[in-house]
């Protein structure tokens, strides 16, 4: 059985309770991700680093990221 879900590297932007705000490139637009939907590594990076974002392929395609 083939697995959907997916690790993107990815700009991290900002965090709240329930969302994580990433970007696919430094200038590129702002893409908001639920975090019932996708995990982060690291769980507390820093605004602009370069994080590992895992979450399933309907949703990476849902926002554009595949």
């Amino acid at each position: 059985m083939k697995s959907n879900i997916i690790d993107l590297s990815v700009q991290f932007q900002h965090q709240t309770d329930g969302a994580v705000c990433i970007r696919e490139a430094e200038d590129g637009p702002d893409i908001w991700i639920p975090k019932s939907r996708c995990e982060i590594d690291p769980a507390d990076p820093a605004r602009g680093q370069t994080i590992t974002l895992t979450t399933d392929e309907a949703t990476a395609t849902e926002k554009g990221l595949t």
